[in-house]
């Protein structure tokens, strides 16, 4: 049973608006019948930091990180783009290379859009018109969201609130406990955080040594969604 989202206002900014992991809650059938469906690996390559794309894409199964490399050549991950996601159409409409990259973190099947498909979309339906806009304004949001509370919260919180998502997404019911049913590991939450490893296993242990989450063959378990939200309520 999946668990849900807390949507409460975390110091003006709402929760709801800050997200790691993407995707499109209607307007997928529609976005759908404009492209193909391709099948590709993990680690395929989708976009070129230097190149306007041609092609937008719909993730139909598997996923899709948004990432960069830094200039010491770490690989620091924005977001997940998850099934039913939109990506690269921003850049695509307005004829700009993205300043990120994407890549696929799992075999996917995706539905690539061309430019010319989406634009002739856009003269006859309204409705493809509003769910692109609301693709690119999730985004905005999100990433708006992202900035504001990471200059105000601590790495203790914002691994919490990390948790959080992965909670509202990927939580399902374990004896009592909440169990995130996708492996997630340290390195990557360090990658979608800006942190580095060792900063992200101290916290971890003192999430486990306060009896907040464990790890159960490999998967996180939250022990109380109502005691993760009271401790980060403490770090205010």
């Amino acid at each position: 049973m999946a668990v849900g989202e807390n949507n409460d206002a975390i110091d003006g900014i709402r929760d709801d608006q800050i997200r790691h992991l993407y995707y499109l809650p209607q307007g997928i059938a529609r976005l759908e019948a404009l492209g193909e469906v391709i099948h590709v690996g993990k680690g395929y390559e989708l976009n070129k930091v230097d190149e306007v794309p041609e092609y937008c894409y719909l993730v139909k199964e598997g996923r899709v990180i948004c990432y960069e490399l830094t200039f010491g050549g770490e690989q620091r991950v924005y977001s997940f783009m998850e099934p039913n996601s939109v990506f690269l159409e921003e850049c695509m409409l307005v004829d700009k290379p993205s300043p990120v990259l994407f890549k696929t973190a799992a075999p996917s099947t995706l539905v690539r859009i061309h430019k010319c498909a989406l634009k002739h979309a856009f003269k006859h339906d309204i409705d493809i018109v509003m769910d692109i806009c609301k693709s690119m304004a999730e985004k905005f949001l999100s990433a708006m969201g992202q900035i504001r509370y990471g200059q105000q919260k601590s790495a203790e919180w914002k691994i919490c609130r990390l948790l959080q998502i992965f909670m509202g997404h990927y939580g399902a019911d374990y004896d009592g406990k909440i169990l995130i049913a996708e492996k997630i590991s340290q390195q990557m939450i360090a990658d979608m955080l800006g942190m580095n490893r060792v900063t992200v296993s101290k916290k971890f242990k003192e999430l486990r040594d306060i009896s907040l989450l464990e790890q159960i063959n490999g998967y996180i378990c939250i022990r109380s969604a109502e005691a993760l939200q009271k401790h980060m309520e403490l770090m205010k």
